[in-house]
C-alpha cells in the first residue's frame, strides 16, 4: 500500500517514517507537516492510506479529511483521546493515542490491510447476459462448468446448456477474475467448484475430461487446497 505521513512534529515523522520502513507491503509516498502541503500533493497523485495527526496548523487533520471527497483510508493520530469520537464518526481504520509501540501501529496497519483488501476485491454478478445466436441468455455464474476458446468465440458449458458466444477467452478471463473459475490450459477456464477429480494432466468435470497444462497447474492445485482449507476451517 503507498501512504503518506501528516504529522507536524518531527519525532513524530521520524517514528512512523521508521515504523512504514519496518512493513514490506507499505511505501511511503512522502512526509508532510500541514494539511495544505498534502492537499498539494494528493491533488496529483493517489494514496491507499493516510497516517494523519488531528493537531495540525492552520488546519486540523478532520477538518483535512472532511474536506476530502474521495479520502483514502486513514489511521489517526493524536495525544489527546478526546478526539476519539471524531474518527470513529468519519469511519477512520483506527486511531493511534500517542505515544504509541510498534505493535500498537502494526495492529493498525493490519486493519487497514484488511480494510484494502477487502476494497480491493471486485464484486461479481450473481448473473450476467450473453448473447448467442439471435436469444439473450442470463448465466448464473455457479451455473458454469467451464469456457473454452474456439477461435474468435468461446463456447460456455453451463449445468444445463451450451453457448456460443462471441469474444476471446482473455476477455471472459477478465469478465470472471474473482470468482471461482480459473484458466487450466490456453484455451479453457473451468469452474473449480465443479471438478469431480483430477488424474495426471486431465481434469474431470461430468462427462468432460478437460487438460491442465503444466503451466497452470501449481496454480489449480494452489487454488483446489485454499480452498478446501476455506471450507473447513
Amino acid at each position: 500500500m503507498n501512504c503518506i505521513i501528516i504529522e507536524d512534529e518531527p519525532a513524530a515523522q521520524s517514528i512512523l517514517e521508521r515504523n512504514i520502513s519496518l512493513c514490506p507491503d507499505l511505501h511511503c509516498c512522502g512526509t508532510f507537516a500541514d494539511a495544505f502541503s498534502a492537499q498539494a500533493y494528493l491533488a496529483t497523485s493517489t494514496v491507499d492510506l493516510i497516517f494523519l495527526d488531528i493537531n495540525l496548523p492552520e488546519m486540523s487533520g478532520v477538518s483535512f479529511l472532511r474536506s476530502l471527497v474521495h479520502p483514502p483510508l486513514v489511521i489517526f493520530s493524536t495525544a489527546y483521546p478526546q478526539y476519539a469520537v471524531d474518527g470513529f464518526d468519519l469511519e477512520v481504520v483506527d486511531f493511534l493515542l500517542k505515544p504509541f509501540s510498534f505493535e500498537r501501529f502494526y495492529k493498525a496497519v493490519n486493519k487497514a490491510r484488511e480494510k484494502f483488501n477487502t476494497l480491493a476485491q471486485p464484486v461479481l454478478p450473481v448473473k450476467f447476459s450473453v448473447k448467442s445466436g439471435k436469444r439473450i441468455y442470463q448465466i448464473a455464474i455457479d451455473d458454469i462448468l467451464f469456457v473454452e476458446a474456439c477461435g474468435d468465440y468461446v463456447t460456455i458449458f453451463c449445468t444445463d446448456k451450451k453457448l456460443m458466444v462471441h469474444g476471446t477467452l482473455k476477455s471472459w478471463e477478465e469478465k470472471l477474475k474473482g470468482s471461482s473459475l480459473l484458466k487450466v490450459h490456453r484455451t479453457v477456464v473451468i469452474n473449480l467448484s465443479k471438478i469431480d477429480h483430477i488424474e495426471g494432466n486431465l481434469i474431470q468435470i461430468g462427462e468432460h475430461k478437460l487438460p491442465v497444462s503444466e503451466q497452470f497447474k501449481e496454480q489449480l492445485l494452489a487454488r483446489i487446497f485454499v480452498k478446501n482449507w476455506d471450507n473447513n476451517s
